[in-house]
C-alpha cells in the first residue's frame, strides 16, 4: 500500500516539475551553467569555473554559483551572478526554479543539483576519494549523468561509496589538486616565521559544530590537554618547526584555539581570504602533512613530501563510521601515529629529512592520481564542454 501511494506521488511531483519546467523555458534561453559547491566557490567546481572563465565562456552563457550562503566572489565578471536556494522567499525560490528549469548544465561536488530534464547534463565532480565509510550518506541521484572519480583504480571505490552505476563514472583526476603540482608561496612570510620546516595538520572533524560527534569525541586525537600541547610545541621548537592547524569547517573550534603557543599555530579560512592565497596553494606549499582519515592524504600525495597518519582514535573509527578501504594497502604512504612519541618521532624524521615512506607513498600516488601532471582541469574542462556541447 505505502510503496504505491509512495509512487503516485512521485509520479505526481514529476509530472508537475516537467510541467513546470516546461512553463519557465518559455521565458529562457537554456544558456545558464549553474555551479555549486561547499564551501562556496571552492573544490573541483571552482577550478572548472575558473577555467571557463579563461576559455570566455561567461560571454557566451549566463554562469551561476548556486550558494549555500547569502555571499558573493569580489570582483564578480560580467556575465557570473547567484541563486541562493536555501532562501524561503518567493522570489528566490521563483529565481532558482527559473534557472535550474534553463540551466545547459550543471556542475556540482557536495549538494547536489538534480537536472530538471534528461537533455540537462549535471556533472558531480566529488569532493575527494573516500577513505573513511560514506555508503549510504551520499547516495548519487540517478538524474545525475556524469561522476567524476581521482583515477580508474578508484572509480569503482567511488561508485560504490555513492551507490552509483559505474558507467556513469569518468576518471580524469581532480581539478583541485593541479595546483598541488606547481605552488610555491612564501608561506613562511604569510605566517610571520623562520622555522625551517613548516607542516601543517588538516584534521579530519570529530566534535561537528552542530554539536554531533565522530569517534571518540575529542577535538584532537593526541593532543587532549595543555600538558601535552606545551610539550608537543617545545619538541617542534627545538626542532625548529612550526605546526600549522587547519581544522575542518564543520568542526568545533573552541578546543582547539586555545592551542595558539609559540611553534604550533591555528588558522582557518580567514587566514586564506586575508593572504588571497587558496587552501591547497598553503597545503602544497609546506613541508610535510598531518592528517588522518581524510582524502587529502590522497590528493597531498601529489607533492611527494612526508605524510603523518594520526591514528591514535582508530579503533573508535572502525566502529563509527568504518572504513571504505583496506588502510594498510591504501594508507601505507604515511607514517603512522598513535600517540605523543609517535608524533615527536614524524617531526623529527621531517626536520632530518629521512623520509621513511616515500617509496610507498609514490605507489599510492600513481594508483590513486590520474596522470599527476598537472592538467586535470583542462580535461575535466574538456570533457564537460564536450558533453554538455558547449
Amino acid at each position: 500500500m505505502y510503496p504505491e501511494r509512495s509512487d503516485q506521488m512521485s509520479f505526481v511531483n514529476k509530472t508537475i516539475k516537467a510541467c513546470l519546467g516546461g512553463f519557465l523555458r518559455l521565458f529562457g534561453k537554456g544558456n545558464v551553467i549553474i555551479f555549486e559547491s561547499v564551501p562556496d566557490f571552492s573544490d573541483n567546481p571552482y577550478a572548472v569555473y575558473q577555467e571557463m572563465i579563461r576559455r570566455d565562456l561567461h560571454k557566451k552563457y549566463k554562469i551561476l554559483w548556486s550558494c549555500s550562503k547569502d555571499v558573493t566572489m569580489p570582483q564578480t565578471p560580467a556575465g557570473v551572478g547567484y541563486i541562493y536556494p536555501l532562501k524561503k522567499t518567493v522570489k528566490e525560490r521563483l529565481r532558482n526554479m527559473y534557472y535550474m528549469a534553463n540551466a545547459k548544465c550543471m556542475v556540482c561536488c557536495n549538494r547536489f543539483l538534480v537536472p530538471w530534464r534528461k537533455s540537462q547534463p549535471c556533472f558531480y565532480l566529488t569532493h575527494g576519494t573516500t577513505i573513511k565509510q560514506v555508503r549510504g550518506y551520499y547516495n548519487l541521484p540517478e538524474p545525475i549523468q556524469y561522476c567524476l572519480s581521482a583515477a580508474p583504480a578508484v572509480a569503482e571505490l567511488t561508485a560504490d561509496a555513492l551507490r552509483t552505476d559505474i558507467n556513469k563514472m569518468f576518471s580524469l583526476g581532480f581539478p583541485r589538486n593541479d595546483v598541488l603540482l606547481t605552488a610555491n608561496e612564501p608561506i613562511r612570510e604569510m605566517l610571520g616565521t623562520t622555522c625551517k620546516k613548516v607542516i601543517v595538520w588538516y584534521p579530519t572533524f570529530r566534535q561537528h559544530a552542530s554539536g554531533s560527534n565522530v569517534s571518540s569525541g575529542n577535538a584532537l586525537p593526541v593532543i587532549h590537554d595543555q600538558q601535552a600541547a606545551l610539550e608537543l610545541n617545545q619538541w617542534a621548537k627545538d626542532l625548529d618547526i612550526l605546526l600549522v592547524l587547519k581544522p575542518h569547517f564543520a568542526q568545533d573550534l573552541s578546543q582547539i584555539k586555545a592551542l595558539d603557543l609559540s611553534n604550533i599555530r591555528f588558522i582557518d579560512d580567514e587566514f586564506f581570504r586575508i593572504h588571497n592565497i587558496g587552501s591547497y596553494a598553503f597545503v602544497a606549499s609546506c613541508d610535510a602533512l598531518l592528517s588522518d582519515y581524510s582524502s587529502i592524504y590522497y590528493d597531498y600525495l601529489l607533492c611527494d613530501k612526508p605524510v603523518g597518519l594520526v591514528w591514535e582514535d582508530i579503533e573508535e573509527y572502525r566502529q563509527n563510521p568504518g572504513f571504505a578501504v583496506d588502510l594498510d594497502v591504501m594508507c601505507k604512504g604515511g607514517v603512522k601515529i598513535y600517540n605523543l612519541e609517535d608524533f615527536k618521532s614524524f617531526l623529527k624524521e621531517v626536520a632530518e629529512e629521512t623520509d621513511s615512506c616515500g617509496e610507498a607513498r609514490r605507489e599510492i600516488r600513481d594508483l590513486t592520481n590520474y596522470k599527476p601532471d598537472g592538467k586535470a582541469t583542462q580535461r575535466v574542462t574538456d570533457f564537460i564542454v564536450e558533453k554538455a556541447c558547449l
